[in-house]
């Protein structure tokens, strides 16, 4: 499919990466591999907790220009709270390294951005509960939303994200606790607070709002990565890491006994 479209052209198009990054300095993993890759990346932001100490002098690692924000809001809410400058941002995080070749593609004449998406389906999607659980929570903005996105597929428009996210903070808390405790109280006691799906906001979430402000077609050209597939713009090289670091400290000791 990529034939019908044309390449990001970087005098028109200002793309921040935005790194998620908890601790262990993963992210220099993807910033030394930066400069031997085909990408559009014009800036990147790292997002870390406030507790790490330990920053690098990131020059000798890439030409990209790289600021340190630290987080003052839980790590699902990094996709809103990313101070982005450019007006385009993408989001990946320190267990993924940027692809060789990250290829971005707009539509000629227009120039919109072509997004791959999941149709929302039972074999695709609503089989899985994590992926059911983020449509229904995009179907809170557009009761009719039916694509999935991944987080790292979407190119976020960052005054649009600045809109969205002002209301999903205003929804659901600026840290995200009342997504679920306050919108569906029993079913959140019933769980006892374990609802296996997304805690902070999703991509899935962004186009649902854009389709609700009537944005999406305008602003994106969507393909059904189900028919025609998708290149990852990121790859996952510590999986097992990002497991383990995930783990609470009680599951990683019996874990690791």
């Amino acid at each position: 499919g990529a034939k019908l479209y044309s390449p990001w052209d970087p005098a028109r198009t200002h793309i921040t990466l935005v790194i998620m990054e908890w601790f262990f300095d993963r992210s220099l993993n993807l910033l030394k591999n930066l400069d031997s890759k085909d990408h559009p990346f014009s800036q990147v932001i790292i997002m870390i907790p406030p507790s790490v100490t330990n920053t690098h002098d990131y020059t000798q690692y890439t030409s990209v220009p790289v600021t340190l924000q630290f987080r003052d809001q839980p790590d699902v809410m990094d996709l809103c709270t990313a101070n982005v400058e450019t007006e385009w941002f993408m989001i990946t995080n320190s267990y993924h390294l940027v692809s060789r070749h990250v290829d971005l593609m707009f539509t000629p004449g227009k120039f919109v951005p072509v997004v791959p998406f999941t149709p929302a389906t039972y074999p695709f999607c609503l089989k899985y509960p994590y992926c059911k659980e983020i449509i229904m929570l995009a179907q809170r903005w557009n009761p009719s939303h039916s694509k999935v996105v991944l987080d790292m597929d979407m190119l976020y428009h960052t005054k649009e994200r600045n809109d969205f996210c002002r209301e999903w903070t205003e929804r659901n808390g600026d840290d995200g606790s009342d997504l679920y405790a306050v919108h569906q109280p029993m079913r959140w006691k019933l769980k006892e607070g374990k609802i296996i799906g997304p805690k902070g906001p999703t991509a899935t979430d962004y186009l649902a709002y854009l389709g609700r402000e009537k944005l999406d077609g305008k602003m994106y050209k969507m393909t059904d990565r189900s028919l025609y597939g998708a290149r990852a713009p990121f790859v996952k090289v510590y999986k097992k890491e990002e497991k383990l670091d995930g783990m609470s400290e009680e599951e990683l000791a019996r874990r690791l006994g």
